[in-house]
């Protein structure tokens, strides 16, 4: 017993450095058996390092993706064999055959779709600076195929799909067939299972932030023209010829539909200076009518400060969709005088509402057997266009017995 102690006594002296003048000497013995304790010591206290640093940095697991082909399956096997019902536009996201379809993942802020064959893509609020776009089937019942998502930094917007394939640009916007990740002068197409399309814009436009029309499956690309700053007599000039753009006195040039396939072009008589909306500052009360503002600030919006619609924006006047007979467009022009229905392929338009004092309003609705009904605020009374392809025909056979 009194050899253990002795050897306790040594190696805690050791390890904590104090004085052990007061012992007795250890025999040789005692000092091998001590020194084979510290090294069986220190051996345990290096084997536990690693350890512990394994359990506080787990590795992490590989995220999993899925092939091209595999996504176009899913997107295929999602289809459904029905009819095509209505697919409506609403500000909190979209209806399909008079019903609210919503997300519980997160709030629907756009959609593009195709009412012929049922073809959803909708963009879902995931994050301050993130969108997740996902295929839907408006004749299928099965849930949505998630194609991929876009983020938003300083630099402009990367969408990276569930394959990994990784696009960048300044905007992105759904197709009914994919994704369209947009530059100022160029466009590229990601579509499931296919390769990356791309298209140039002619020069001294870019492409239009915002797409009402379906571009998957009619082929065309909203684009605008590009602002030019100007001064002096110059101008007074534009201010001048804009004024006379947006009541309808000369022709505009603002925006034009571009075909994919072909370059071809269709001008739009729509001014680039109708999209914006002022807001009064330092205003003072004149009377019931009339308000007296030191100044007026102006920027481009959807909605006008007390929550209606801003009626001059491209986007609530531009619309374009396929139809059995090709793709048409339904645009109001010439100020807001005029409705016009254009035939995009053979470029022809005929008017099918004016009043001289100017439309209020237009909402357009596809039926899914592709009928593309117009309803009109004329004033103080409504009216309504039911078929506008028939109203386009019955209008173009007028101008031929005219002449």
């Amino acid at each position: 017993m009194h050899v253990i102690k002795g050897i306790v006594v040594v190696v805690s002296m050791a390890l904590l450095g104090g004085c052990a003048s007061s012992q007795p000497p250890m025999t040789p013995e005692q000092q091998a058996m001590a020194q084979e304790m510290q090294k069986a010591f220190i051996a345990r206290m290096k084997a536990g390092v690693p350890q512990q640093a394994v359990k506080q940095a787990p590795v992490p697991e590989p995220v999993s993706l899925v092939s091209e082909q595999e996504l176009a399956e899913q997107i295929a096997a999602v289809k459904g064999e029905g009819e095509a019902v209505e697919i409506r536009r609403v500000r909190d996201g979209l209806m399909i055959g008079g019903a609210p379809y919503l997300d519980p993942e997160g709030e629907i802020t756009g959609f593009s779709a195709n009412a012929l064959a049922g073809d959803i893509v909708y963009a879902l609020k995931s994050g301050r600076n993130e969108l997740v776009f996902k295929y839907l089937s408006s004749t299928g019942n099965s849930e949505p195929v998630t194609l991929g998502t876009a983020t938003r930094d300083s630099t402009g917007v990367a969408f990276t799909s569930v394959t990994g394939k990784k696009l960048a640009g300044q905007n992105v916007v759904g197709s009914s067939t994919g994704v369209l990740v947009t530059r100022d002068a160029s466009v590229f197409h990601y579509t499931p299972g296919e390769r990356v399309s791309t298209l140039m814009v002619p020069e001294h436009y870019h492409v239009a932030a915002l797409q009402k029309g379906d571009f998957g499956s009619t082929g065309y690309l909203l684009i605008e023209k590009n602002e030019e700053e100007k001064a002096g007599l110059a101008g007074l000039t534009s201010i001048v010829g804009s004024l006379g753009e947006t009541v309808g006195l000369s022709e505009a040039n603002g925006y034009m539909l571009l075909n994919a396939q072909t370059g071809k072009l269709t001008k739009l008589d729509i001014s680039t200076d109708d999209k914006d909306v002022s807001v009064g500052r330092g205003c003072k009360r004149q009377n019931d009518f009339v308000n007296k503002c030191s100044s007026f600030d102006s920027y481009e919006s959807l909605y006008r400060p007390d929550g209606s619609r801003n009626r001059g924006h491209y986007f609530w006047r531009i619309d374009w969709m396929q139809t059995p007979e090709g793709p048409y467009a339904v645009v109001q022009e010439a100020g807001t005088r005029k409705i016009n229905v254009i035939n995009l392929n053979e470029n022809k338009r005929v008017t099918v509402l004016e009043r001289t004092l100017g439309i209020a309003s237009h909402n357009v609705t596809q039926a899914p057997d592709g009928t593309i009904q117009i309803e009109a605020q004329m004033g103080f009374s409504k009216e309504i266009v039911n078929d506008s392809l028939q109203a386009y025909d019955d209008g173009l056979k007028a101008l031929s017995a005219a002449r």
